[in-house]
């Protein structure tokens, strides 16, 4: 997961001298792939999206969840419904990031919990792409709440029997302390979050 341009432009404005370098889950497979840069000093930090347990090699701090809600086309069946259940999606094909993104794991894990086996046919790696999956009936998509607005095309559901709560945390490694750029970019972070509340 990225941080927000804003909030990297604002960290470069207020340190000049320290060189970012900006690494995507799409260009490092995912949140455990960030975690394994972290632990071989790769990186400094991370945003990553680990549900369960937590690795022995990352403190992991929580910011936020958001919820991933179902998006389908406007003539699907389920789209006049206000919310759905995992069962009704059970023979539905689907729209997902790659498996190692937060997001999938939350869907991979709400799915074994029904019993349920979910056919993916197509992989994505940004949320728009999601969209525009949808729109061309290619499948379904669970995307976070809110990632779609008021659309004549496409219907967002709440799955009301499923725990699909998206976390979010930063990352810093467990064995080394942070350098001093990664604890004022935490500090950052912390001034962002207490504006937002």
């Amino acid at each position: 997961m990225t941080a927000r341009p804003g909030a990297l432009g604002r960290f470069h404005r207020d340190h000049p001298e320290v060189s970012v370098r900006l690494a995507t889950a799409a260009s490092c497979g995912g949140s455990p792939e960030l975690i394994t840069a972290l632990a071989e000093g790769r990186l400094d930090l991370a945003f990553v999206s680990i549900p369960g347990q937590g690795p022995a090699t990352a403190r992991l701090r929580h910011l936020t969840s958001t919820r991933l809600d179902l998006v389908v086309p406007r003539e699907h069946p389920l789209a006049g419904r206000g919310t759905a259940a995992i069962p009704d999606l059970a023979d539905e094909s689907f729209i997902d990031f790659p498996t190692g993104y937060g997001n999938r794991a939350v869907t991979d894990r709400a799915f074994t919990a029904a019993g349920l086996r979910r056919h993916v046919t197509i992989e994505i790696t940004d949320i728009a792409a999601g969209v525009d999956s949808v729109r061309n009936r290619l499948g379904l998509v669970l995307l976070p709440r809110g990632a779609v607005g008021p659309d004549d095309d496409l219907a967002t559901l709440a799955v009301a029997d499923a725990d699909l709560d998206w976390p979010i945390s930063l990352a810093t490694p467990a064995e080394r302390t942070p350098s001093a750029a990664a604890r004022a970019f935490e500090r950052l972070v912390d001034r962002h979050l207490a504006e937002r509340s």
